[in-house]
């Protein structure tokens, strides 16, 4: 397929040009890729697409990639929800997720993309429309890099890239086979701060773990495989503070969250809304804190 360029200027959350590109893609369908910089306002346009597409009665599919701002699943994870109708948008959370261990994509690019790469083949098999929200880091050799070799994961059929001015073009230089379409963040996108996006992840963690009647258990440390950041580890060389995020794992799939209350070298003892251990066999942690 040969590259072709489009710019939308987006004048309201549901302008013309958002209008435009949400018929476009009724038409086209496919796997889409949003592209941006952080606060560009990715996440807010996947939920507009969402909406809008399921509302025709497509079958649409959301992977979040977003591992510290994610709208759809909590920080540090990549997860994915299928909307067969716009009756799915009121519960707005991921059905499946992974949980990586870090809200810094810089320290998780292995798994980050093997588990986007995963996600996304679920979610092309099972909807018409699978839409990949993305991580804001797109400058630096890093952020191309990254956003490249995701690409070559997804195999998208189209690039939707929200810019401000010309952010994005190093990426977009780099591809010959595919459909680009160039879209203006909506004028009220704002840049939050540094300080506000942590706080954010601090609340959606906290919520997490508040709406439910969190259990307290006990894990022994030769019952379950134990992994910081990809790589296989032991309680006898790891130092698991109290606060700490851990993922309770079937496999890559992550059945919920726990919150470190007290580990030392023989288990972790943690609370978590997850009610039982039945089918935990891994359990994932980093350097996500509460």
């Amino acid at each position: 397929m040969t590259r072709t360029r489009e710019t939308i200027c987006m004048e309201s959350t549901t302008g013309p040009g958002w209008e435009d590109l949400l018929e476009t893609l009724r038409r086209e369908r496919g796997v889409i890729l949003l592209l941006g910089a952080t606060d560009s306002g990715k996440s807010t346009l996947a939920r507009f697409l969402v909406a809008g597409l399921t509302a025709t009665g497509l079958t649409v599919a959301l992977v979040d990639t977003d591992v510290g701002q994610s709208a759809l699943c909590l920080p540090g994870t990549v997860g994915v929800k299928l909307f067969r109708s716009s009756a799915d948008l009121a519960d707005y959370r991921c059905e499946q997720f992974s949980f990586l261990g870090s809200a810094n994509p810089a320290r998780l690019v292995p798994r980050l993309l093997e588990t986007t790469g995963r996600l996304t083949e679920l979610a092309r098999s099972r909807a018409e429309v699978v839409l990949i929200d993305t991580t804001g880091l797109i400058s630096g050799e890093l952020g191309r890099g990254l956003k490249l070799a995701k690409i070559r994961v997804t195999l998208p059929d189209q690039i939707i890239a929200l810019q401000r001015r010309d952010e994005c073009e190093p990426i977009l230089g780099q591809l010959d086979e595919l459909v680009i379409r160039r879209i203006h963040p909506h004028p009220a996108a704002r840049t939050r701060s540094k300080e506000s996006r942590s706080r954010i992840r601090r609340e959606r963690l906290a919520a997490y773990f508040a709406n439910a009647t969190p259990a307290e258990m006990l894990l022994h440390g030769d019952e379950v495989e134990l992994y910081r950041l990809g790589e296989r580890v032991s309680l006898r060389h790891e130092q698991l503070a109290a606060g700490t995020v851990i993922g309770l794992n079937h496999g890559d799939e992550t059945l919920g969250l726990g919150l470190v209350m007290e580990a030392d070298r023989e288990g972790i003892t943690f609370r978590s809304p997850l009610g039982s251990l039945a089918g935990v066999k891994r359990v994932v942690f980093g350097d996500v804190a509460l």
